[in-house]
């Protein structure tokens, strides 16, 4: 009996790393799941599909057919999806996998414009000649076996949307497989533009809902990260007129995968384990290494609540407290977030008690959780909040919101304040500072207790979308 094939839509992941060299929080859950899914199944009947600039429609092929797992690697994720011909140079000829004549013949006409010299050709797909060379000279160049979606549909099929995909060519696709009776799976993180419109632009706004709209036309079951998304979904639809079921698939609690390990056959103790994880990095975070400090990691939007976590620390400076530990604050620079950038510059990042670390990597960022005294996030809402977990795989506690999704992710593990008060955030900051016996009690207790890995996910996942049945 044939088995339904299970599709996994990866085209906002593929837009997200042609532009950034590290993973925030959907990007990690797409390639998580995806990785675990090879796990489960590697014998077929699970695909991922795709669509780019340089694909005019969507495009599919078989997971099992990929010679990679390292997806948690958002630079090797990055070559290999080059060396597919989906991303940098080879996406311009890659898209010609089936038609041999049309593949030499283009790859033909690029290698006589590289060898003349001809940039403009290159530079008006925005790929430089230099890249060109070396893809041309690569050993790791694929041809796998693209396929126009609708080639491989079937009744009863199932597309699954887990990215965040507004973009109206994906929309207008999903209609379209809705035609072919394909059961499609739609993904909702958070609500946060519609339940929250002042945090985010007024694009945003508008595509974001119209996209939730429009997306009650073709999806089957929605999938929440929360029980408290869930409930805020559920709201939208029964707004909207629409009975449509809602489950919530929780998140992990689990650490960022990284490659951070000392040299094989080195000589294990204490201090040469410390060197080979911090010796290595670069001077911003080994200043920040080189104190007592509390990590708080996120895009430093205004919905992450940086600007009442510093005016905390300022009103514990005002108390007297002088030797309480630096902040570091870990993310990019968001939107809307004037107040918090106002209070940094007007006060020499607090006068040096606040740290702000960008484009921190997977490695680095492993190594301020295990070092840091705890983990701080004071967000007004979140659809899970990764961090949290994340610090509970490091065996760190955190100071964390009372709102949303977060009770579901820290449990009885942290010690919650109330993010609208900025009294409330400093009582729980100075408590695990200052009671370090309670805070080793939450420590004990996150040393026994089980935390939800993405084996977890997949597999309840898996059962979700009756992949075993």
């Amino acid at each position: 009996m044939r088995k339904n094939k299970l599709i996994f839509d990866i085209s906002e992941l593929i837009r997200y790393l042609s532009a950034n060299k590290n993973y925030t929080g959907i990007q990690r859950v797409v390639v998580m799941v995806l990785r675990e899914f090879q796990k489960i199944n590697s014998s077929g009947n699970i695909w991922i599909c795709f669509t780019s600039p340089r694909y005019k429609e969507y495009i599919a092929f078989e997971l099992a057919t990929l010679n990679f797992h390292n997806w948690e690697s958002p630079s090797e994720t990055y070559q290999f999806l080059c060396d597919l011909g989906i991303l940098g140079p080879g996406s311009l000829i890659c898209k010609y996998n089936n038609n041999p004549f049309k593949y030499y013949l283009h790859r033909t006409r690029f290698d006589f414009a590289a060898y003349f010299k001809n940039h403009k050709i290159f530079n008006k797909r925005n790929i430089h000649i230099n890249e060109w060379k070396n893809y041309r000279r690569s050993k790791k160049i694929y041809k796998p076996n693209f396929i126009k979606l609708t080639d491989i549909l079937k009744v009863d099929d199932k597309l699954i949307l887990i990215d965040s995909t507004w973009l109206p060519i994906n929309i207008n696709m999903y209609l379209k497989v809705k035609e072919y009776g394909v059961k499609i799976y739609t993904f909702v993180y958070d609500l946060i533009p519609i339940l929250f419109p002042a945090y985010m632009v007024k694009e945003i706004n508008s595509d974001f809902y119209n996209w939730l709209s429009k997306s009650i036309e073709y999806t089957d079951f929605y999938i929440t990260d929360s029980e408290s998304c869930k409930k805020d979904l559920l709201a939208f639809l029964e707004n909207h007129n629409s009975k449509l079921e809602v489950k919530a698939l929780p998140l992990v609690q689990i650490g960022v995968p990284s490659k951070n390990q000392k040299p094989k056959n080195s000589i294990s103790n204490e201090y040469l384990n410390k060197f080979y994880e911090i010796g290595g990095l670069e001077l911003n975070c080994k200043n920040v290494l080189a104190d007592k400090f509390i990590l708080s990691v996120g895009t430093l939007e205004i919905r992450k609540n940086s600007w009442r976590l510093v005016l905390a620390w300022k009103k514990l400076l005002d108390q007297g407290y002088s030797d309480i530990p630096r902040l570091v604050l870990v993310g990019k620079k968001g939107w809307n977030n004037i107040h918090f950038w106002e209070l940094m510059h007007s006060t020499c990042n607090l006068y040096g008690y606040v740290s702000i670390l960008e484009n921190v990597n997977d490695m680095e960022l492993e190594t301020l959780y295990k070092n840091c005294l705890f983990v701080a996030m004071v967000s007004t809402y979140e659809g899970w909040g990764l961090p949290v977990g994340e610090a509970l795989s490091y065996g760190k506690t955190a100071v964390v919101s009372n709102t949303s999704s977060l009770p579901e992710v820290g449990g009885d593990l942290v010690e919650y304040c109330d993010p609208t008060s900025i009294e409330s955030i400093a009582n729980s900051v100075k408590k695990l500072i200052y009671q370090p016996d309670y805070r080793q009690k939450l420590e004990n207790k996150i040393k026994n207790t089980k935390l939800r890995n993405w084996s977890d996910v997949a597999k309840d996942l898996a059962n979700l979308l009756q992949f075993y049945h």
